[in-house]
């Protein structure tokens, strides 16, 4: 049996610069003890999470870890530009030594989505051609 670790990286209150310090701390001690996973919710505009650029977070991350797999769950995709994305994941995996594993979606929030100025009735749209154009980039692996 493997374990992981789902993190919305919620607002404590603090300097979020102390939250992400502690959260990098917290995230060697869980790659040293054998955690499998790791993996990062995206939000916007909410305290719910202060991880708004997972990416960049995940980054910092594969910088102090050996082993722990790690992703975002998930890349909310109505806030990207395809080719962007696939050029921040393939960058994510090859700064982590192919540790990836990619989560992407439309996100559930209505609120945050209209911070962005989408309509989320409408961005069920970037959930497939998005990631159609993902899958055409992106090698498949064994």
């Amino acid at each position: 049996m493997k374990f992981g670790v789902f993190d919305h990286m919620d607002d404590a209150g603090g300097p979020l610069g102390q939250l992400y310090a502690d959260r990098l701390a917290l995230i060697e001690a869980y790659d040293v003890s054998g955690i499998h996973g790791y993996h990062l919710a995206e939000h916007h505009s909410t305290p719910l999470g202060c991880a708004a650029s997972p990416g960049l977070f995940l980054a910092a991350m594969t910088q102090r870890t050996k082993t722990l797999r790690f992703g975002p769950l998930v890349y909310l995709l109505p806030f990207y530009h395809p080719l962007r994305l696939i050029e921040e994941i393939c960058m994510l995996d090859q700064m982590s030594g192919g540790r990836l594993e990619l989560g992407i979606g439309r996100g559930v929030s209505p609120f945050e989505t209209r911070a962005y100025g989408l309509d989320f009735t409408q961005t069920g749209r970037f959930t497939t051609r998005p990631s159609n154009l993902s899958c055409r980039a992106l090698p498949a692996t064994s």
